[in-house]
């Protein structure tokens, strides 16, 4: 099997959940967790302005512990409702204000626990190192700002400034040190108390605040070199935020994590009387499905995938046995109490015992629902692989299994469009696209009959835009019309619902709001929905996720994951062989 593409999303998810971990053990909450490598308490996430606590793409261990250990202590020790009350309106004075109660909470790590005093330094010593080397601190501005977030980072913890650049701010550390010294102290003094300390932060806030508007306002008279960068945008680097970020900051909202809606909006079709339901194979001529198919049979071969083996491992992952039928009269196993008594009336008798028998069977069926939208065209064959592969090897385990798809009849819009254009555009109009529902393999057909159907994935002609909401609707449909006990979804998309024309016609999130909406419902209906992201994490929509990167083909990590994914043990169902 091949390796995983670098950079490892695995490995990125992996560290990040470890760290959730950390921060719900040091908190002693066990609602926080990791979506889409955010950390969140229940349905709200942990949002976080101080600059050095920001993530990047790629985080390792050491750094995310720091970001995990603030996180702890800001929930141990802030009080929301009290930061949220006192919090200054305009965007630069509520950033700094923020960053001063996370450096608050950092500094009441406690002395017993040197380890994580030492994650929260490093991880501000790698921002201080990352800002510096990026040259930022060559406008007065920027040099202005960076002098004082290590001035309160280090009064407040007792800890000498970063060393690389403490000659280098010395100058500028003189002359705050007369303003800047006495709110200094009395931000030590009383860090214990958010109350009293939230007073002196607000004075520094409002000094950063008057100072950075005086630079501000004098800018555009001494920056005439063209080439040169803007003071302000050295700013926007510092604290890494957009005035418009900040300002949007609140306790259930976040600037890069969408969640549904309280008051969810109705979701409507505009016009469905061109939706179709379809089986794709009957649309493509038989030769080029043999063709397809030769070429998947090729990839597994490639592959050198041992299919008995997958099964096995599936199979054990799907099992659950039912309470266990006893058997009497054996000559081992467990001691038959009701028996005993012919052990006196006779010695030699042997049959004193009773055996469990236990009763397996897989009450499962397993749908995979496709993204066939234009993105996913270059993964389109290796896509196919897996469904294929694990389609066959899952009704091998006596799995039912589905494998669906969905896109759109045309681009940006189609019918249903030039009707809306046609009519003066009314507001809000709905979806405006014409849905393709596809059937590759029905739950009631066996794989030997439907595997050339499988193949029809591979056809690129009919990949165009994608609804997923409906998509996803639709299949849910499907798994509660069966009977098995268990019913579980596996939708493969390599990003958030897309239609160019519905967006232009509703707001942005309009499809994805949907999405979230019809996926809340279903796990209310009892069908377990992953999400698959090709190349990508998909947490942030789905609660059940895992990631498939497929750059190199099909993998052995992928098949762990997915095998894992299937185990009922978490959910009640029974016991795994």
């Amino acid at each position: 099997m091949s390796t995983p593409a670098s950079p490892d999303l695995r490995e990125q998810r992996r560290i990040r959940e470890l760290s959730a971990m950390v921060t719900r053990a040091l908190a002693d909450d066990a609602q926080v967790h990791i979506r889409q490598q955010l950390f969140f308490k229940a349905n709200r996430p942990l949002v976080a302005l101080a600059p050095h606590l920001r993530l990047h793409d790629t985080e390792d261990l050491q750094g995310m512990r720091g970001v995990a250990d603030s996180l702890a202590l800001r929930l141990l020790h802030t009080q929301t409702a009290l930061h949220q009350q006192l919090i200054p309106s305009d965007a630069v004075s509520r950033l700094i204000f923020d960053w001063l109660e996370a450096l608050r909470t950092e500094s009441l790590a406690p002395a017993y626990m040197p380890g994580m005093r030492y994650n929260l330094q490093q991880r501000f010593y790698f921002w201080s190192a990352g800002y510096y080397h990026a040259r930022h601190t060559e406008s007065e501005l920027g040099i202005w700002l960076y002098t004082l977030a290590q001035m309160c980072w280090s009064r407040l913890n007792a800890l000498p400034v970063y060393e690389e650049t403490e000659d280098f701010i010395e100058s500028t550390r003189a002359g705050l040190t007369p303003v800047l010294g006495p709110l200094l102290y009395q931000l030590r003094k009383h860090r214990d108390d958010q109350a009293t300390y939230a007073t002196y932060a607000l004075q520094v806030a409002a000094l950063v605040h008057h100072e950075v508007e005086a630079m501000r306002q004098a800018q555009p008279e001494a920056a005439n070199d063209t080439e040169d960068e803007p003071e302000w945008d050295n700013f926007s680097l510092l604290l890494d935020f957009d005035g418009d970020d900040a300002a949007s900051f609140a306790p259930t909202a976040s600037t890069t994590e969408r969640l549904p809606t309280t008051a969810p909006e109705r979701y409507q079709v505009y016009d469905n009387q061109y939706d179709k339901e379809e089986h794709l194979a009957e649309l493509i001529r038989p030769e080029l499905l043999n063709a397809y198919r030769e070429q998947i049979n090729q990839r597994i071969a490639h592959q050198h995938l041992h299919l008995n083996l997958l099964v096995q491992r599936l199979r054990r992952a799907l099992t659950l046995h039912s309470d266990p039928r006893w058997v009497n009269d054996q000559e081992d196993g467990y001691i038959d109490g009701a028996r005993l008594s012919q052990l006196v009336s006779n010695p030699n008798e042997r049959r004193l015992f009773r055996q469990p028998t236990l009763a397996p069977h897989t009450p499962c069926s397993i749908s995979f629902l496709v993204d066939c939208s234009g993105s996913m065209k270059h993964h389109a064959e290796t896509v196919t692989l897996m469904v294929d592969i694990l389609s066959r090897a899952l009704e091998q385990a006596g799995a039912q299994t589905e494998v669906l798809g969905f896109s759109t009849h045309a681009w940006n819009g189609g019918k249903p469009f030039k009707r809306w254009m046609a009519r003066q555009r009314p507001a809000n109009p709905g979806r405006l696209n014409e849905v393709s529902h596809r059937i590759f393999k029905a739950a009631q057909t066996p794989w030997k009959r439907a595997n050339r159907d499988i193949t029809a994935l591979m056809k690129l002609d009919y990949y165009r835009e994608g609804i997923d909401g409906e998509a996803v609707q639709w299949a849910c449909q499907r798994l509660l019309s069966q009977q098995s006990e268990r019913k579980i979804l596996y939708v493969l998309s390599d990003g958030c619902p897309m239609d160019s024309a519905t967006n232009l016609g509703n707001n942005e999130h309009y499809l994805e709001n949907h999405l979230l909406q019809v996926l809340a419902r279903s796990a209310q209906q009892g069908v377990e929905v992953w999400g698959i992201g090709i190349g990508l994490d998909l947490s942030r929509l789905y609660t059940h996720s895992l990631i498939a990167d497929f750059e190199h083909g099909l993998d052995n990590h992928f098949l762990d994951d997915f095998v894992r994914s299937l185990r009922p043990t978490h959910l009640g169902l029974g016991s795994r062989s």
